[in-house]
């Protein structure tokens, strides 16, 4: 039976380190787009955040698919939203 002495894969991405808990419960904005003074007041900008993935059956209305009229397994993200408060 064989063993590794010295090389070994990576355990992970990269880009989730640092590993350690968040400082907020909830995040923030970090940038807002630009303000256009011609335009009227509107929502700039929304928070959420990945809270997991799913999967769900729809069907697949694209004329000219072979899929057409048909079911299909799609993969999907859930976004958690905290309640917004409007201020204004």
């Amino acid at each position: 039976m064989s063993h590794r002495k010295f090389e070994h894969p990576r355990l992970g991405h990269l880009g989730f380190l640092p590993k350690k808990r968040s400082q907020r419960a909830r995040g923030k904005c970090k940038k807002f787009p630009r303000d256009d003074v011609t335009k009227p007041p509107h929502l700039t900008a929304f928070l959420g955040f990945k809270a997991g993935m799913t999967h769900i059956v729809r069907d697949v209305d694209k004329p000219g698919s072979k899929l057409h009229k048909k079911e299909t397994l799609e993969a999907v993200t859930i976004v958690e939203t905290p309640a917004m408060i409007v201020i204004g």
